[in-house]
């Protein structure tokens, strides 16, 4: 087991967090995390606190990591449209692929947990709205470019897509069903280009 004063945070916190994203808060063990992070039942409460503070610390690591990963791709293309669809695209694909559950973790939780968890809900809801002003402020940037009509009201765009996403999301892990998935959401681009 990992001596608290030698373990890479960043590390049990990545297998901590691919945990929880693929089983939940509830149905995620104790021993599975002790297992799962490599370190003892005492070293886990003292770097992170009760399981419910080490969740709400992976909920944090798995946003950062989708809002760096969403950074990467508008600084890969010139037009800001452009990089939002090739991030959007991207979140599509099943758990086989290197992801460890089709659902966005955010929104898992918040289906999940009942308002007996209500710090853990928060954080959650947090992300998603931090998710949702970035979407809007990049929308604000696509109708500069002239890539979406500027008609468009940027926060309730910012909504859409949220509401696009997780229902492509949800539909995915039902069926599996990978090609209907994605032509929905090129025909999502294509209604909110054409507005």
């Amino acid at each position: 087991m990992a001596n608290i004063s030698k373990f890479d945070r960043d590390d049990v916190l990545e297998r901590a967090k691919n945990l929880f994203w693929q089983k939940g808060f509830l149905a995620t063990s104790t021993r599975e995390i002790q297992t799962t992070m490599d370190m003892r039942p005492g070293s886990i409460y003292a770097a992170f606190g009760s399981k419910a503070d080490l969740y709400q610390a992976t909920l944090i690591r798995y946003a950062q990591t989708g809002e760096r990963n969403l950074n990467n791709m508008l600084e890969q293309h010139d037009r800001a449209w452009v990089g939002l669809t090739h991030y959007l695209r991207g979140l599509i694909k099943p758990c086989c692929e290197g992801s460890p559950s089709e659902l966005c973790m955010l929104v898992r939780t918040l289906s999940e947990l009942d308002e007996s968890h209500l710090d853990t809900l928060n954080v959650a809801r947090e992300q998603l709205n931090k998710f949702e002003q970035r979407f809007a402020s990049i929308i604000d940037q696509a109708k500069l470019e002239g890539d979406l009509p500027a008609h468009l009201d940027s926060q309730l765009t910012a909504k859409k897509i949220q509401i696009n996403i997780i229902g492509l999301r949800s539909y995915l892990k039902a069926t599996n069903d990978v090609d209907t998935v994605r032509q929905q959401q090129e025909e999502f681009f294509k209604q909110l280009a054409t507005a």
